[in-house]
């Protein structure tokens, strides 16, 4: 199925304060959706970019195919000495995040700018 002919289409802007990335995701992340999340986070890392921050506010679903696609690209943030925060979680994806056993493989804020507070640190953490 094509992403524009979901009926809760991903809605991904980004913004670039204190040159971290932050993409603000709005929608559902399910398997058809999940590439784009995926697709997004690999286009900023093979740009160089290493501390990404993604908010979360905005998204009341998340499969388990958007949960690895976070997985993978804080891995590729944390390769490159960067890391990846969410931020605003909602508490379906908390939930989602939770059963999964990923929380404590994130660093969480609640809100955007201490996101990008936390990706500023030198070790991301």
């Amino acid at each position: 199925m094509k992403e524009d002919t979901l009926r809760w289409p991903l809605r991904i802007t980004e913004e670039r304060p204190e040159g971290v990335l932050v993409l603000a995701l709005a929608g559902r992340v399910g398997f058809a959706s999940a590439g784009t999340l995926a697709a997004a986070v690999a286009n900023a890392v093979a740009q160089g970019i290493h501390r990404l921050v993604i908010d979360l506010a905005l998204v009341d679903y998340m499969s388990s195919a958007g949960l690895t696609a976070l997985d993978m690209g804080a891995g590729r943030c944390s390769e490159m000495g960067g890391t990846l925060v969410l931020c605003a979680v909602s508490e379906p994806v908390r939930i989602a995040l939770d059963l999964a056993g990923l929380l404590p493989r994130f660093p969480i804020e609640t809100s955007r700018d201490r996101a990008v507070a936390q990706a500023l640190k030198p070790s991301g953490r």
